[in-house]
């Protein structure tokens, strides 16, 4: 009987408790060892619920007493992704760090050279890359259903109260000098991840905004609007827009190819968007050339034969929707699993993290500037009110 992988999560909040927990215990393979909070009631609570087999309010602790550790999650705020994130590579243990990876773009690249000098895996919590839509929309660009990608859009409006007022422990999402910000890099490391990964094509510069323009300074200071403007190394465009002010939520993607379109979406629906995937593509295809995804998902809309007499398939809209369950979460941690397992790369890499907050930060300087920033950065760039002591 193989050893099953022995995991500790270093923040036991919301985001652990709703996602990390039940997909950890989920799998059959991995057991939950040891869990850590600097609340004391949250370590207690959430090992006693999730049956963890010790939990610390001192993560250095933990550390040192489970040294049989084969992962460790980092998830707690923002602004301790850096500590947390090279004492666990420093360590020699693999870990799984939430997004956003740091909330500069020194402390991002950091932990990824501490976790390679280390050589132990580093993973990135972006978890929309995981919901079956979004993976078949990059299997269906990749084999060149819509050709040459040249545009894409990602957007992702969400009140802040949707979370707080319903699933988070703790406020430190309302707080800049925490959080390191909001509509840019918490929903936006969402959407630029995302975005990045569908395109096919890193970031090579940002034109940008991101700032408090609806919500009271009283309720928060960070950041409530953010659009981004990127162009891709490939000399694709590409668009992000997020807010924490829109009091129903609104999430989609969108490629647009030279020969078809792609559209996801995974966290509300609307009169507009009332699929998970939609994909339209201009290729003339016989019903038994059509991808397979496509054959499988696409429904006649006037006669049951109508592929099948055609010299070629009706050019129309497929919606697609997939299982929800396993959710997207599961599936990352499927991934991570069989990335510890297997010595292979993790599919949300350090790197990809990395870049992501490297655009985070590029749209901060594209303020300061108020022109294109060229990427990598050639600084550190602090976001307004990030308090790095």
């Amino acid at each position: 009987m193989l050893k099953k992988l022995r995991v500790g999560v270093i923040g036991c909040g919301s985001i652990a408790e709703i996602a990390h927990f039940p997909s950890i215990t989920g799998l059959p393979d991995v057991e939950l060892a040891a869990v850590c909070d600097i609340n004391e009631e949250f370590a207690e609570r959430a090992a006693c619920k999730w049956q963890a087999k010790a939990w610390y309010t001192d993560y250095e602790k933990m550390l040192r007493e489970c040294g049989d550790l084969d992962a460790v999650v980092v998830a707690t705020p923002p602004k301790f992704h850096r500590e947390h994130g090279m004492a666990v590579a420093q360590a020699g243990i693999n870990l799984l760090i939430e997004k956003p990876l740091a909330c500069t773009n020194k402390e991002a690249w950091d932990i990824v050279k501490a976790a390679r000098a280390a050589g132990v895996k580093l993973m990135v919590g972006c978890d929309r890359r995981f919901w079956s839509q979004n993976q078949w929309a990059k299997e269906l660009s990749q084999s060149g259903v819509i050709g040459k990608i040249a545009m894409g859009r990602a957007t992702m409006h969400e009140h802040v109260k949707f979370y707080q007022d319903n699933i988070a422990f703790t406020d430190f999402r309302l707080y800049p000098e925490i959080a390191g910000g909001s509509a840019v890099s918490d929903t936006g490391a969402h959407a630029i991840d995302l975005l990045v990964w569908l395109m096919g094509a890193p970031v090579k510069r940002v034109l940008g905004i991101a700032d408090r323009r609806v919500l009271p300074e009283e309720y928060s200071r960070c950041d409530d609007t953010a659009v981004i403007m990127m162009e891709h190394e490939n000399g694709a465009l590409s668009y992000v827009s997020c807010n924490r002010f829109s009091p129903v939520v609104s999430q989609f993607t969108e490629l647009y190819g030279s020969e078809g379109t792609i559209m996801t979406s995974s966290d509300a629906q609307n009169p507009y968007q009332n699929a998970p995937l939609a994909v339209y593509t201009d290729k003339d295809y016989r019903q038994e050339e059509l991808p397979e995804l496509i054959r499988k998902y696409r429904w006649p809309q006037v006669f049951w034969a109508e592929d099948i007499i055609a010299d070629s398939v009706q050019k129309r809209w497929v919606s697609l929707y997939p299982p929800r369950e396993p959710n997207n979460y599961a599936n990352l941690w499927r991934h991570f699993a069989d990335c510890i397992i297997n010595d292979t790369e993790p599919l949300t890499s350090g790197e990809d993290g990395a870049h992501a907050v490297e655009v985070m930060c590029a749209v901060f300087k594209s303020m300061e500037t108020n022109s294109w920033v060229e990427l990598p950065l050639q600084q550190e760039v602090i976001p307004p009110y990030y308090r790095k002591d």
